[in-house]
């Protein structure tokens, strides 16, 4: 069986024949080979994006209360204090045993 390959800029729709031939081959079985077997949850969860500039993580928005002095003193460092915030939590988390290194 051949591969069948098909490029889409951003912002190009893909034609009726492309999304029928997509489709088609989504209900296909997964063939899992020795050069391509199945990998456990494990094994997927070490991925790492290909280009991590590119790799945007989900975020979610929440209201939270923070003590003034602290909130004050990520704004103090300028322009990004909160990427900076969500870093010092994911530190501390890690640090805590909550979550796993990444």
């Amino acid at each position: 069986m051949a591969t069948v390959t098909m490029k889409l800029n951003p912002g190009d729709q893909p034609t009726i024949e492309q999304i029928k031939e997509i489709e088609v081959a989504s209900k296909k079985p997964i063939k899992f080979t020795e050069d391509a077997p199945e990998l456990s949850d494990e094994e997927l969860s070490q991925f790492k994006p290909a280009n991590p500039k590119y790799y945007r993580p989900n975020k979610e928005l929440i209201s939270l209360r923070l003590d003034t002095v602290l909130v004050d003193a990520f704004k103090s460092t300028g322009k990004g204090y909160q990427t900076r915030i969500n870093e010092a939590l994911w530190k501390g988390a890690q640090e805590m045993g909550i979550i796993k290194q990444q």
